[in-house]
């Protein structure tokens, strides 16, 4: 412990570390509302709840199973398996509609699962992760149900929010805000997650085995279990899977910074959120390059197409 003591940063760098990742979040919900809307996506869920009961089993009783399990018998650091927990019970990914839409996936499906996902997650993950830390870390202390609850619903349900109603009343107005909100909530990513490196490096280097396993592994989980929703319709299938394979890094970022504040924690969610949306973004990418050319396959069969249609995509 001596030597993960030496390795913490001044109080104003972590600071400005945590400011970012707040700011993040912050940002992150308050876009997502002014985008979204509630009746549309609510009335899509509903009419595909079949497949979205599937994939809220899979997210927040299927996975979390499988990934605490593991955190249970691996022999890791106790501060590692923390991080293992909060990334199994988080999910609603804020990127998996734009990563869908990279995929030519169903982004409306995509969508409506990750606004359920969001309000499960807030309910969920204040009930049943101080449950799930004292079975895999019995020596943690325990935290109470409302210190996790309140800043998930300051910092992630209150923007989502506030930027549903501004939509709702200043529509025209506030269409111009979300690209270069857009910008400055990625910049604050990117900055809070290289801060985050440089103020424990050390640390990143020493979480090789159970950070960097479960970074593999947790997505690679998903992808496996996501597939399994839909074999009939490959952007239902898509949706899925990148629903489910990425887990919420906004919501985790929260629990981190107010709750279970251990570097190694902070480090190992870090690293299975990253590389999670890393390799997604790989195979989505090779996704949507690879359906237009399924779709074109059939083309000399048929009859020929008319100069008009020729490149129409349905």
């Amino acid at each position: 412990m001596q030597d993960e003591e030496a390795d913490v940063p001044t109080d104003e760098l972590l600071v400005v570390i945590n400011s970012f990742g707040l700011l993040f979040a912050i940002l992150n919900s308050f876009t997502l509302g002014l985008r979204l809307e509630v009746g549309h996506i609510l009335g899509h869920f509903f009419q595909n709840w079949r497949a979205a009961v599937r994939v809220l089993l899979i997210n927040f009783v299927i996975l979390p199973a499988l990934v605490i399990g593991f955190a249970a018998i691996a022999p890791v650091d106790s501060d590692i398996k923390i991080g293992f927990c909060i990334v199994a019970l988080a999910a609603g990914a804020p990127f998996a509609p734009a990563i869908t839409r990279l995929a030519r996936g169903d982004v409306a499906m995509s969508t409506s699962l990750f606004l359920v996902m969001v309000v499960v997650t807030v309910v969920l993950v204040p009930v049943v992760l101080p449950i799930a830390m004292s079975a895999v870390v019995p020596d943690v202390q325990r935290i109470g149900i409302w210190s996790i609850a309140w800043p998930l619903l300051a910092f992630v349900i209150l923007p989502l929010l506030v930027g549903c109603l501004m939509r709702l009343r200043y529509e025209e107005v506030v269409a111009s805000w979300v690209r270069p909100l857009l910008v400055v909530q990625l910049t604050c990513l990117v900055l809070y997650v290289n801060l985050f490196i440089f103020a424990f490096t050390s640390l990143f280097a020493e979480v090789w085995w159970g950070a960097y396993v479960a970074a593999i592994a947790v997505p690679v989980l998903g992808i496996a279990l996501g597939s399994l929703i839909s074999r009939r319709s490959t952007a239902t299938r898509h949706a899925s899977i990148i629903t489910t394979a990425q887990r919420s890094i906004t919501g985790a970022i929260v629990v981190t910074i107010f709750n279970y504040t251990q570097p190694l924690a902070n480090v190992s969610v870090t690293v299975i959120n990253t590389i999670g949306i890393v390799i997604l973004l790989v195979l989505a990418i090779e996704w949507g390059r690879a359906r237009p050319r399924k779709k074109s396959e059939p083309a000399p069969t048929a009859a020929p197409p008319t100069p008009e249609g020729a490149g129409h995509m349905p």
